[in-house]
């Protein structure tokens, strides 16, 4: 995921914050800009994953969308 977040410019951000909760062993706090830029992250991977993704990414897509009022 992280690797995937460097490669878009808008979702940058939120692979620094990926990072930073990970090394803390804390929950990600995403600001909105940041659940927006993972959220098209997610949608464009899964698109081309077909079902090789598994059940969390799906997950955290649909709990972003919901977030987000996209769901």
């Amino acid at each position: 995921m992280r690797d995937r977040l460097a490669r878009v410019g808008s979702a940058r951000a939120a692979g620094s914050t990926l990072v930073v909760s990970a090394n803390a062993s804390t929950s990600i706090t995403f600001t909105d800009v940041e659940k927006a830029a993972v959220l098209d992250v997610l949608v464009r991977w899964l698109e081309s994953a077909s079902a090789g993704a598994g059940e969390g990414p799906v997950a955290l897509k649909n709990a972003l969308a919901s977030d987000l009022g996209r769901a």
